[in-house]
């Protein structure tokens, strides 16, 4: 005997309140993380939380968060008369579990509002551990950040280093001592013929890897560059200080603290955090057991902040220093 068929399924309900409530919020935060990143755009902030490669994807964002956030908003205002079979994942229940979840994503938002952009200084340099030494170009794309501690700086100001400066019939030679430093050699021979070496951000860490890397061709050379002041309790506060930037791959969770030993007498009335111009001439020290380069300043003046604070890694920086000296 043949029996009709049957199908059990949930009648259709209407959309109850609590889902209604459910959208709204979840409208109004990624509402609310989509004018957030329009306005670290539209501040000139952005660069504080991402590297340039990252930000131009992150402004992709904004126009898609406000097409959902008008589609959820539109569901919990004027979807009353809409059914469901309440198949679907449902919204947590209950008001301390859905403040707890919806808590994770509106307390920071809001912080982010009401909170100063403000880049890393040297608390944060102090905590990472700042470097003083410049690994080939691949070595430091790979390299850990270095465990924080003090730098241990000895007789930097008793130091000299002699060199004999070649005529001008000699041709300073740049040998990269592996296939890695091919880079940091092509941009030393470019650096070298400049009366005054000028540290563009663009390349801070790629132009001081290079002369690192060749000390004695550049012993003596002037130079120009900008950051900022670090400290620790292991350097003479009253002649040395380091000159600092930040090294951002991807954002300041990898943010690595470079810098480079300064040498002057009076440094003591530079106050740590301040921004500051370095000209002097290229020297050699000893910092944690290592030969490293020190720079002899002839003059300082303080500076404001850059607009951009931090520098970023550039995949040909001989290319770079080309378009830099155009402009």
């Amino acid at each position: 005997m043949n029996h009709p068929g049957y199908t059990m399924s949930k009648a259709p309900v209407s959309k109850s309140p609590p889902i209604q409530w459910h959208n709204l919020i979840r409208a109004l935060w990624i509402g609310g993380l989509a004018v957030y990143i329009i306005h670290l755009n539209s501040s000139d902030s952005l660069h504080y939380y991402l590297a340039p490669t990252m930000q131009r994807l992150l402004l992709c964002c904004p126009v898609p968060f406000l097409f959902i956030a008008a589609i959820m908003a539109w569901h919990g205002l004027f979807g009353n008369s809409q059914l469901h079979c309440d198949c679907e994942h449902p919204p947590p229940s209950g008001w301390i579990r859905s403040s707890l979840i919806y808590g994770l994503i509106a307390i920071p938002l809001i912080l982010g509002f009401l909170l100063p952009d403000q880049a890393l200084g040297s608390s944060m340099a102090s905590q990472k551990g700042m470097s003083l030494s410049y690994g080939t170009p691949e070595i430091r794309r790979k390299e850990p950040l270095p465990d924080a501690a003090e730098l241990d700086v000895k007789d930097l100001s008793k130091k000299t280093t002699t060199v004999e400066l070649p005529t001008p019939a000699t041709k300073v030679q740049f040998v990269p001592p592996d296939e890695y430093s091919r880079e940091f050699a092509e941009l030393a021979e470019k650096l070298y013929v400049e009366s005054v070496i000028k540290v563009y951000p663009e390349i801070f860490s790629e132009t001081l890897g290079s002369i690192d890397m060749f000390q004695q061709q550049f012993a003596g050379k002037a130079i120009s560059l900008t950051g900022f002041v670090y400290r620790d309790k292991s350097m003479d506060h009253e002649s040395h200080f380091a000159l600092g930037r930040f090294l951002v791959m991807c954002c300041p969770a990898d943010a690595a603290p470079f810098g480079v030993m300064i040498h002057v007498p009076n440094a003591d009335s530079f106050p740590t955090d301040s921004w500051v111009q370095i000209d002097g001439t290229i020297g050699s020290a000893q910092v944690n057991g290592e030969d490293t380069i020190e720079i002899r300043a002839t003059k300082v003046t303080p500076v404001d902040q850059p607009s951009t604070p931090y520098i970023y890694t550039n995949a040909d920086s001989v290319m770079a220093y080309d378009k830099l000296k155009k402009k």
